[in-house]
C-alpha cells in the first residue's frame, strides 16, 4: 500500500458541480501519533469513510475515522488499549497554487483535484487519544506501599498507614473529643 497517497481523494468530477458527492473508503498509516502514553501503532490501520459534498468554497468531508490505540495503564502500568471512532466533518477551501500560506485555521487548504485528508486525520486521531488511559474502568491499580497489582493480587499493607506529618492534627482532634 502507498501510504504516501493514502489518505488523497481526487475530487475532479465533483469540484465544478455544487452538491455533487463521492463516496470513499481510505485505509493507510500514520507515524507518531501520540498523546501522553497513548499512542496509534506505527502498522496499525487507520480506516477513513465517507462522503466529500462539492460545496461553494470547497469540499465538505463527513464521515467516521476508525483506528485503535495502545498505551499504559495510568493506575497500574500493564498495557491498555481501545479503539477510536469519531465522526468528522471538515471544510476544504480551496486555495489557488500563488497564494501565500492562509492565517485561517479554521479549516482546511487545498490546491488542484486532489485532498489531502492527512492532516485531518492525523488532527481528529490525536484529539480521540486518552491522555491518561486506562486498561479497565474499574483498575484497582497498584498498592501505594508495597508496589502489588491490586487487579492480580491481595496485598497485606496496612490501609491505615498515614504521612506523619498529619500527627499534629490528630493530636488536635483527639484533644477535643
Amino acid at each position: 500500500m502507498n501510504t504516501k497517497h493514502a489518505f488523497s481523494l481526487g475530487v475532479t468530477h465533483i469540484s465544478k458541480d455544487p452538491g455533487s458527492t463521492l463516496s470513499f473508503d481510505l485505509v493507510g498509516y500514520i507515524d507518531d501519533l501520540k498523546v501522553g502514553s497513548s499512542y496509534v501503532g506505527r502498522n496499525t490501520e487507520i480506516e477513513v469513510s465517507g462522503i466529500a459534498e462539492a460545496v461553494h468554497g470547497g469540499i465538505l468531508i463527513s464521515g467516521h475515522i476508525v483506528t485503535s490505540w495502545g498505551g499504559e495503564c495510568r493506575r497500574c502500568l500493564e498495557d491498555a488499549s481501545g479503539r477510536i471512532d469519531v465522526s468528522v466533518r471538515e471544510l476544504f477551501e480551496r486555495q489557488d497554487k500563488d497564494s501565500g500560506p492562509s492565517l485561517d485555521t479554521d479549516t482546511y487548504r487545498y490546491v488542484g483535484e486532489v485532498l489531502d485528508l492527512r492532516d485531518m486525520v492525523k488532527d481528529q486521531v490525536l484529539l480521540e487519544l486518552p491522555i491518561a488511559p486506562l486498561c479497565k474502568t474499574e483498575c484497582r491499580g497498584l498498592c501505594v506501599h508495597c508496589g502489588v497489582n491490586l487487579n492480580q493480587a491481595q496485598c497485606d499493607c496496612e490501609l491505615s498507614i498515614r504521612d506523619p506529618r498529619w500527627n499534629v492534627l490528630d493530636a488536635l482532634l483527639d484533644k477535643d473529643r
